[in-house]
């Protein structure tokens, strides 16, 4: 049976949208592709009409997984106040809610160890994308308030956002878990001259 284009294009729509989820809570490694296929209803060896190997979707995931974080930063930045719009994006990156739905979150805190095990193809997607949300960060220099501390550059704020996401979500002791982001955050409003949530 021959489908038309628009088929096929929600077809790899849908496998696409399945990966960016399974692999940021699973991980690269534990999702296969026939699960993966079973799991939407359709055969393994479709697979292939719409990606090259599994190294071609974690490319493609990865860049449509920290696209849409993009969005949401820069979305959190227009409805901020003036004086606090890279405190914004931090306080929404170093929630809870963040912090306990990776399949939905940032790639980088979720994904950044396995990939970098991997292609560089799929390497070069992370780093392009990456590069797109620190130039979003960047968008907003010197729009954040007045501090005596020197501003964090965007490098600066995005490790410093990852890091501590990757170490709440990796104890097992809830308040220590809690600590880490919300001084991360403090550490943030500091430099920004803003007040932290």
């Amino acid at each position: 049976m021959r489908y038309d284009k628009q088929h096929k294009t929600a077809i790899r729509q849908r496998i696409l949208d399945m990966a960016t989820l399974r692999f940021r809570s699973e991980g690269i490694a534990a999702v296969g592709i026939a699960n993966l296929m079973a799991d939407l209803g359709l055969t393994h060896g479709g697979f292939y009409w719409h990606f090259k190997d599994k190294e071609d979707l974690v490319a493609q995931a990865c860049q449509q997984a920290m696209q849409s974080v993009d969005q949401q930063w820069q979305q959190q930045m227009q409805l901020a106040t003036p004086g606090s719009k890279r405190l914004s994006v931090a306080q929404h990156y170093l929630s809870i809610q963040h912090r306990d739905f990776p399949d939905t979150g940032c790639v980088a805190a979720a994904l950044a160890g396995e990939l970098s095990r991997h292609t560089p193809a799929t390497r070069q997607a992370f780093t392009a994308s990456l590069q797109r949300q620190l130039a979003t960060l960047a968008s907003a220099a010197g729009q954040d308030g007045d501090s005596d501390a020197p501003p964090l550059t965007p490098c600066a704020q995005l490790s410093l956002m990852v890091g501590a996401m990757l170490l709440a979500r990796a104890v097992t002791d809830p308040a220590l878990s809690g600590q880490l982001l919300a001084e991360a955050e403090a550490l943030i409003a500091h430099h920004s001259g803003s007040a932290a949530g």
